[in-house]
């Protein structure tokens, strides 16, 4: 793997993390303050989080050298692990039910 492959898909996981961890701290927060889930109530975290991933991917973009290709594929997988997470806890698998 060239470096600015391996630059793209370290920045990439990182910023994704940074987020996903961002995501699911900010879910247990609002769940302890409102177990009911008021939508509303978590609209500017979520853009906050959303604003943060665009200027981080731009920056890391304009400013390395980092293959855009990777950077961008390794923040959308590590951009969606809190979707799955949460969408396993909703769906689980049949062979989990008794």
């Amino acid at each position: 793997m060239d470096r600015p492959a391996f630059i793209g898909l370290v920045l990439g996981g990182a910023i994704g993390l940074v987020y996903c961890g961002w995501q699911l701290w900010d879910l247990r927060r609002q769940k302890k303050a409102a177990p009911t889930g008021n939508p509303v109530a978590m609209a500017p975290g979520v853009a906050l989080r959303l604003v943060f991933v665009a200027l981080a991917w731009w920056l890391a973009f304009r400013f390395t050298e980092a293959d855009k290709w990777w950077l961008t594929g390794s923040l959308v997988v590590t951009y969606s692990l809190p979707l799955v997470w949460q969408m396993r806890k909703l769906f689980p698998s049949r062979s989990h039910q008794s």
